[in-house]
């Protein structure tokens, strides 16, 4: 071949035109039942379960998914939470704009709550029309699952020291020099990746470290206060009220008597 012959230009691939060709429904559930710490389901346009991975079905609804389809979050979850999550598909569903990385109360196994990081994006039918909702959630910054992709390091640092170091109280600054970064880069890094602030990160943290206490500890109101850094007990019921909408005492009697 000479230097200026001419050359077959390579192939277009067309991505649209493959998945057309695949038989629906193979790749969504089949892959998400591989992810144990990640939660995915489906939604109709009512708010009811079509679909649920392993992971949503043990740690949160635990259930079985034969049981579970059909129903709707009221069915499954706290009111107060039942109420957040059906407020996040209607805006999906009426804007048609999925939402990523919300921070989200989700109840655990054990009775308690954590804090985990929601997507939701609307689903079209062959026509065009908004029928539904999907959804992931994946744990924020706990020790069983680094919060974000191993490239962003820093945060994974920044997130560990939240957890180690809860009982004697966390400055911004000092998570910052941890991380051998400024102040301004640990905001934009928790605002890009996390959608929130690092001091509200920490009260989420301290507040999901709250609930579970309070209902698997054995511990006093009191204690549980000290254990998460307040020096004055009426500074944590007033921040875990904010929070939760309810005191802790009114929590612990609620989902101890559920």
């Amino acid at each position: 071949m000479g230097q200026f012959d001419e050359v077959e230009a390579p192939p277009e691939y067309d991505f649209e035109g493959f998945s057309s060709r695949l038989m629906p429904g193979q790749i969504a559930p089949a892959l998400f039942q591989a992810l144990p710490d990640v939660f995915f389901w489906i939604k109709d346009e009512d708010g009811r379960f079509m679909y649920m991975n392993k992971a949503f079905c043990h740690e949160v609804a635990m259930g079985d998914v034969s049981e579970l389809v059909g129903l709707k979050d009221e069915d499954v979850f706290p009111s107060v939470l039942a109420m957040n999550y059906q407020r996040g598909d209607e805006e999906v569903l009426e804007s048609g704009v999925a939402f990523w990385n919300k921070s989200e109360l989700i109840p655990t196994r054990t009775g308690g709550v954590e804090w985990r990081s929601t997507s939701k994006i609307p689903l079209k039918d062959v026509d065009g029309n908004w029928v539904g909702t999907a959804g992931i959630s994946r744990r924020m910054g706990h020790v069983e699952g680094v919060p974000m992709p191993t490239r962003h390091h820093k945060l994974a640092v920044i997130v560990a020291a939240i957890y180690q170091h809860l009982e004697k109280g966390v400055s911004i600054v000092a998570l910052a020099k941890a991380a051998t970064v400024s102040v301004s880069t640990l905001e934009r890094l928790f605002k890009e990746h996390m959608n929130t602030t690092p001091r509200r990160f920490i009260m989420q943290v301290k507040m999901s470290a709250a609930c579970d206490r309070l209902l698997n500890s054995g511990m006093r109101v009191k204690e549980i206060a000290v254990s998460l850094g307040y020096d004055e007990h009426a500074n944590f019921t007033r921040a875990f009220t904010k929070e939760m909408g309810m005191s802790p005492r009114s929590y612990q009697k609620h989902y101890k008597k559920g």
